[in-house]
């Protein structure tokens, strides 16, 4: 299940009022610019999400071959 960050929650709710609130052309402006906002925060957060993955995809490779070499030497030396 996807959660969604209390700023997000908040530009969503401030876009929702400025609808009702004001007249068209403020009414229609500020929503688009809250939901683009939260359009790019939820991609900045997919980003971050996908390099940690990466990362720790890496760690894991690299803790393999390590111990693959280590096994290696061994079995070299004897």
């Amino acid at each position: 299940m996807k959660t969604i960050s209390l700023f997000e929650l908040a530009l969503a709710l401030f876009a929702f009022y400025t609808l009702c609130k004001y007249d068209v052309g403020t009414g229609i402006l500020i929503p688009i610019l809250c939901l683009f906002t939260i359009f790019l925060f939820e991609r900045l957060r997919q980003r971050i999400k996908e390099e940690e993955d990466a990362r720790m995809r890496l760690l894991k490779y690299e803790k393999e071959d390590t111990k693959k070499d280590g096994f290696d030497e061994i079995i070299n030396l004897e």
